[in-house]
């Protein structure tokens, strides 16, 4: 006889299904991602306009 803890699980066991990209969370994480892009662009831009660092202020004259 087999004890209970060496028993084999049974072969009609409910399979978990994978996990799927939600469309919500795919536009989330476009939108999070051209967020960065968009500063790190403007953080350029505002470099070469001021001579400065990439979030110093430009002052104007």
């Amino acid at each position: 006889m087999k004890s209970a803890a060496t028993a084999t699980p049974p072969t009609n066991a409910v399979k978990r299904a994978k996990p799927q990209l939600n469309v919500y969370t795919g536009l989330l994480v476009v939108a999070v991602l051209m967020a960065m892009f968009g500063t790190a662009v403007v953080a350029m831009m505002n470099m070469d306009v001021s001579g400065q660092g990439p979030f110093d202020m430009v002052n104007a004259r």
